[in-house]
């Protein structure tokens, strides 16, 4: 813990004239800490095929391309959840040391699917089926949480909280009367100083834990912050 000096009113406060008040005041940080666990992954894979026939290259990503929202609808995946991207195509060439130019290697054509799965679960078997189907691409998943936004709010309400219970403990100790609050934000304030904070505050969300994705998977918990920071007036008991 760490104590953070008052911003006595016989220092010039010309440069900070918007956010700090020409009075004697704290600085204050609020910090809250939400850990929950995933329960959504977002997946993102592609196919790609090279061909000197544009044709043959063409149907063999389209016909993988089915077959991948077939397989993920299978396992769950919702319609509205799955987002096949268009078709690209680039006429691909390669140098040729020996005749010093450039050679017609094919078509390269390619096509990206993403996905959202609500049962992570399922991940591993989803993402062998995909690969087993013909996808080629794997790109890096991203697990979250459904309840993100709500748990956000809880823990920017819990980093207000945190400031208060700052500013009452730091008047406390020097021996101060908090006068009223002069300006809060969410963001650091324009000040010369930094605010007075105390230790992380972390607790658990009440969401539903999920199971640890078996064999080389596993889903870590995710960390949801915030912060509210306070500039409080003062004066001596």
């Amino acid at each position: 813990m760490r104590y953070l000096p008052i911003l006595a009113a016989a220092i010039s406060f010309n440069t900070f004239a918007d956010s700090t008040p020409n009075a004697p005041h704290i600085y204050i940080q609020g910090q809250a800490q939400i850990t929950t666990s995933a329960d959504r992954v977002l997946i993102n894979v592609g196919i790609l095929e090279v061909d000197k026939d544009l044709m043959a290259a063409k149907q063999k990503a389209d016909q993988t391309m089915a077959k991948a929202i077939k397989l993920a609808k299978q396992t769950g995946v919702l319609a509205k959840d799955i987002n096949a991207g268009q078709l690209s195509i680039h006429r691909e060439t390669q140098y040729n040391r020996e005749t010093n130019k450039q050679e017609f290697v094919g078509f390269r054509v390619s096509r990206s699917l993403s996905l959202t799965l609500n049962d992570v679960e399922k991940y591993p078997s989803l993402l062998q089926n995909l690969v087993n189907g013909g996808i080629n691409q794997v790109n890096q998943s991203q697990f979250v949480s459904s309840k993100y936004n709500e748990l956000q709010q809880q823990a920017q309400k819990l980093a207000i909280k945190d400031a208060k219970s700052a500013a009452a403990e730091f008047a406390q100790n020097y021996d101060v009367n908090i006068k009223g609050l002069y300006s809060a934000s969410m963001s650091p304030m324009d000040t010369s100083v930094q605010p007075y904070t105390r230790a992380k505050m972390a607790m658990s969300a009440d969401a539903e834990s999920v199971s640890v994705v078996p064999d080389s998977y596993h889903v870590g918990d995710i960390t949801i912050t915030a912060s509210s920071y306070a500039i409080y007036l003062i004066e001596n008991q």
